[in-house]
């Protein structure tokens, strides 16, 4: 499955609570004596080991550049390690990851905790309980303040509060326009994890409403973009 401009399934980067980055003369140590590449093998690049202590080590070789002449060589970035605990601390760290994960780690808690999402969202614009409007035209308020959001952020942080209270706010407004319900989707990921996501279905159709969140938060093509361009593409020109 894939979102647009976004992959809904990321290959996710060591976690460093399963992982320990060391220096490059240092997992060399650790591979001596050993049958290094036994898992994988890039030679001189890159190898994956498996040790006899149970440990698992990448080892990522220095990049050499050209340098003067032909014959010589410099060092153009330092080799290193990574080294997990164990196999299965390697098999959690580095498996495919729902974009969701961090985000909404659970998605029928999600839904039962709508209300007090929306209230949480209207105390962070400074409004009484209820007067945000669940219409197209209240999403250009949204809209607003994400602009204004994104004046002291960067699209790579992430804040699953906001994430959150801004996609209930958001399903919400689709949700009443559309006379939708929300429906969890079991979304397997790998082999053995499997994410709730919150989705609605309106007209038939389901519709991710997180994506559009996504889009408007985390996404650089699509910075500034706001929901009610989401909005439209999603209930197909329907309006409030």
């Amino acid at each position: 499955m894939t979102l647009p401009a976004l992959p809904a399934f990321t290959q996710s980067p060591p976690t460093t609570s399963l992982s320990r980055r060391i220096g490059y003369d240092e997992a060399r140590r650790l591979v001596t004596g050993e049958n290094e590449g036994n898992l994988l093998n890039q030679t001189n690049r890159f190898t994956r080991t498996k040790l006899s202590s149970g440990q698992v080590i990448e080892i990522y070789y220095p990049l050499l550049a050209q340098s003067g002449s032909a014959r010589s060589k410099r060092v153009s970035a330092p080799g290193y390690g990574v080294l997990y605990a164990s196999e299965s601390a390697f098999r959690e760290a580095t498996r495919p990851r729902h974009m969701l994960e961090e985000l909404i780690p659970d998605g029928r808690g999600f839904i039962d905790q709508i209300p007090q999402l929306l209230a949480r969202f209207e105390k962070r614009l400074g409004l009484r309980p209820g007067r945000l409007e669940l219409t197209r035209t209240g999403l250009r308020r949204v809209d607003a303040f994400l602009r204004n959001h994104h004046v002291g952020h960067s699209t790579a942080q992430t804040d699953p509060r906001l994430f959150q209270e801004v996609t209930a706010v958001y399903g919400e407004t689709l949700r009443r326009v559309g006379d939708g319900q929300w429906r969890i989707r079991e979304e397997k990921v790998g082999e053995t994890y499997r994410q709730a996501e919150p989705n609605l279905i309106i007209s038939g159709r389901e519709i991710k409403p997180w994506s559009g969140v996504i889009r408007a938060l985390y996404d650089e093509d699509n910075r500034g973009a706001g929901l009610t361009k989401s909005f439209d593409a999603d209930l197909g020109g329907k309006r409030e």
